[in-house]
C-alpha cells in the first residue's frame, strides 16, 4: 500500500512539474501565429506567466485590420486534461452597437479532454448571459441566451434570428 501511494504521489508531482514547466508563452505564440491564418491579430501590453496560467493585459482584437474589441485582462489557464480561458471587461467596437450592446463583463471558456468534442463558454454582458457549446467534430455552434432588458428593449432585429424557447429564453443554432 504504502509502495502504491508513493507511486500515486511521484504521478501527481510529475503532473504539477510539467505544468508548471509547460512553455506557456510559446504556446501563446503559436496560438497567435495560427489566428493570423484566420486574419485575427492580438496585441497585448503585458504577458505574465504565472506558472500555472498565462495572463494578458490590456489586449486589443483585429479582425482584416479593423478593431473588434479591447480586452482588460485574458487569464489563460492550460492543465492539459482541463483548459480554461477567462476574459474579463471587454469592450467591443462602435460597428457592433447596431445589433448588440458594447461591454461585455465576463467570458469563461472551458475545454476538457473528458468531453473532447466540445468547447464550452459563458458569457455574461449587457446583452444578458449566454451558454455556448461548440462541438467540435460537427462544427455545430449552440446558443442559450437569456437576454437583459436593454437587448429586449432596444435589439430586437438581433433577437429575431434567435427562436424562443421559453418565457425569456432564446437559442440559435448554426452549423459552419
Amino acid at each position: 500500500m504504502v509502495k502504491i501511494s508513493k507511486i500515486f504521489a511521484y504521478f501527481i508531482f510529475f503532473i504539477l512539474a510539467l505544468i508548471y514547466f509547460l512553455p506557456k508563452l510559446n504556446l501563446y505564440y503559436y496560438l497567435e501565429n495560427e489566428l493570423q491564418n484566420y486574419k485575427v491579430i492580438l496585441t497585448e501590453k503585458a504577458k505574465e506567466d504565472t506558472g500555472f496560467s498565462l495572463k494578458l493585459k490590456e489586449a486589443d482584437i483585429f479582425y482584416d485590420s479593423i478593431e473588434v474589441a479591447k480586452v482588460e485582462n485574458i487569464n489563460l489557464k492550460i492543465f492539459v486534461l482541463h483548459n480554461t480561458m477567462q476574459v474579463k471587461n471587454v469592450k467591443l467596437s462602435n460597428l457592433t452597437s447596431s445589433f448588440m450592446p458594447e461591454d461585455i463583463k465576463q467570458i469563461d471558456i472551458r475545454y476538457s479532454i473528458i468531453n473532447p468534442l466540445n468547447i464550452v463558454a459563458h458569457i455574461n454582458g449587457g446583452f444578458g448571459v449566454a451558454n455556448i457549446n461548440f462541438n467540435v467534430l460537427d462544427k455545430n455552434v449552440s446558443v442559450d441566451l437569456t437576454p437583459s432588458k436593454l437587448m429586449l428593449q432596444r435589439y430586437q432585429n438581433t433577437l429575431r434570428n434567435f427562436t424562443k424557447t421559453g418565457d425569456k429564453e432564446y437559442k440559435y443554432v448554426k452549423t459552419f
